[in-house]
């Protein structure tokens, strides 16, 4: 959000831990090369956790990173119509929209669950694009639970141009689905 960066802890239990941040200040234009990127330790946070409120499960394993669409409108103009926030409480359906504020192409997604095959989540995710410009990712969950959702596209080849750019990942979301929501 602007500039500001935040964090979102799970502590796996109570006691002490070190949250070693690294970063780096890469264009869109070398990260969409799929090019190994260096990044330095810029600050190291003592995190004490003396009694957990909740058990925290591992975050589902999804492409390392950033969560939220934030990095889709930076890297690939993706405007989220629907949902803004990273994280996202659902019932057992979803539709995640986005307008693309330049042409796409050739949009996957795959669904994370503990304990869940991804191969078996394929068949609870698909999407399509209505107009020219509008990407909508329909989603149906197989049981309650904790889901990462993956997108990845790649940049329309223009200028006549056969060629091809890698089909990158371009955000991820983490989604609680629950009867309750």
């Amino acid at each position: 959000l602007g500039n500001i960066v935040s964090f979102r802890v799970h502590a796996p239990s109570s006691g002490a831990f070190l949250l070693d941040i690294f970063a780096n200040a890469v264009t869109p234009k070398e990260y969409l090369t799929g090019e190994p990127m260096k990044f330095k330790s810029v600050c190291k946070f003592k995190i004490s956790c003396d009694d957990l409120q909740t058990v925290m499960v591992p975050l589902p394993d999804c492409a390392s990173g950033e969560w939220g669409p934030t990095k889709a409108t930076r890297l690939f103009g993706l405007i989220p119509i629907t949902h803004q926030d990273a994280l996202i409480f659902a019932g057992r359906e979803l539709e995640i929209q986005f307008r693309m504020s330049r042409q796409l192409t050739d949009f996957m997604a795959t669904l994370h669950k503990n304990g869940i095959e991804e191969k078996r989540l394929s068949k609870y995710v698909s999407h399509g694009i209505s107009g020219d410009d509008v990407v909508t990712f329909t989603l149906s969950f197989p049981e309650e639970g904790q889901y990462g959702l993956d997108i990845y596209t790649r940049e329309h080849g223009g200028n006549g141009s056969s060629e091809k750019h890698l089909l990158t990942h371009c955000c991820k979301y983490l989604i609680n689905s629950s009867k309750r929501n």
